[in-house]
């Protein structure tokens, strides 16, 4: 009994062990199994982005500069002389005819001045012909005629002035315009080369813009600005009245750049309609469409803006995909105008290079991408 219940003990333990055995190789089974699934699942996947074959060939960018608008002809128009104003007739906003009055100073104290220097011309004048007179009779010497001579051309002067700054005591319009501002009031004293009114020839407008110098062509200095106007076709529109826009001449360019923000001055001139009202000071923006290929001999491609990123440096850089490996890798590139959707970059990529244009900020150096379908 005793030998009989030995061996069902070791059977027993025999199964068991048996079972355990089992049990192990089919959780290694498992694990191997799993394990597999789990390195299936972290295998690398390529992330779908629009991407961008750049060309500089036949490339448009169309740039917009801000600005205010501003009269070609203006002036701040003041009298020659000091004096309290008499009469102020014109409205700011009236338009005036060259030489039309605009202001008038109390001339009663010029009257006089005037009247008290032709006094003193005509007893000048009265005494050298009385002495050229004695001269003649050897009544008098050579000298006391040319001392005569002398008082009667200061004379002469004085009475020259006194009439000029009678005449100067009314302002009148040199170019035709309009009042844009009245500077003093009715009745002011004002002194000599103080401004009176604004006047300006609104009949053609200008804006003038800062451009960089990425966006200046290498031989713009050595083309006329007539020929400049038609490779750059500008236009200009106000902020204040959308779908209006109205062609521009470029009429001036700086040749020096600002110190500061290393942009040129530009100014482009326009006629506006009779029928649209555009005033002084008004904010605007000057469009260019210029080719790229045309434009610089560093040549730059015009890209979305959505395509660049920014790292810590302050680097803007693009994604570049490698066409074999559809991997993607950081390049950097120089920033140059853009506007709302578009931008120009130098630097860093050759025509027929693909660029990732989504999603990239979330892109990392190596990753891999499928181009993404144009309705995705």
């Amino acid at each position: 009994m005793n030998e009989t219940s030995h061996k069902i003990r070791n059977m027993n333990h025999i199964a068991r062990r048996m079972a355990a055995t089992l049990v192990v190789a089919l959780a290694g089974w498992l694990l191997t199994g799993c394990g597999g699934g789990e390195s299936d699942e972290e295998a690398p996947v390529a992330r779908p982005v629009k991407i961008l074959e750049v060309s500089s060939q036949g490339t448009t960018r169309r740039l917009e500069y801000p600005g205010r608008v501003s009269a070609t002809l203006q002036s701040e128009l003041s009298f020659e002389v000091p004096g309290r104003i008499s009469s102020f007739p014109v409205r700011e906003g009236q338009w005036m005819q060259q030489g039309e009055l605009i202001a008038r100073l109390d001339d009663r104290n010029f009257q006089a001045q005037l009247t008290s220097s032709q006094a003193r011309l005509d007893a000048a004048k009265a005494d050298y012909d009385r002495y050229e007179a004695l001269l003649s009779k050897g009544a008098v010497s050579q000298r006391d005629l040319e001392s005569r001579k002398r008082n009667y051309e200061v004379a002469r002067a004085s009475l020259s002035i006194t009439e000029k700054a009678l005449e100067d005591t009314e302002l009148r319009a040199p170019f035709t315009g309009r009042v844009a501002r009245k500077l003093v009031d009715d009745f002011q004293n004002v002194l000599a080369k103080e401004p009176v009114v604004l006047l300006q020839d609104d009949t053609v407008l200008e804006i003038k813009a800062d451009v960089p110098e990425r966006a200046l062509a290498t031989d713009m200095l050595e083309v006329d600005l007539r020929s400049l106007t038609r490779r750059l076709e500008p236009s200009v529109s106000i902020t204040s009245l959308p779908g209006l826009s109205f062609p521009a001449q470029l009429t001036e360019m700086a040749t020096t750049a600002n110190p500061t923000t290393r942009t040129f001055e530009v100014t482009f001139s326009f006629k506006p309609e009779k029928s649209v009202r555009i005033l002084t000071g008004m904010t605007a923006r000057i469009t260019v469409d210029e080719l790229v290929a045309e434009a610089n001999s560093n040549q730059g491609f015009l890209i979305p803006s959505n395509a660049t990123a920014v790292d810590d440096q302050g680097n803007t850089f693009v994604w570049r995909v490698n066409q074999s490996s559809m991997q993607v890798e950081r390049v950097l590139v120089e920033p140059g105008t853009m506007n709302a959707a578009q931008i120009t970059v130098f630097g860093g990529l050759s025509d027929g290079d693909l660029i990732a244009i989504s999603g990239v900020h979330q892109l990392r150096e190596g990753m891999q991408v499928q181009r993404m379908s144009e309705d995705g």
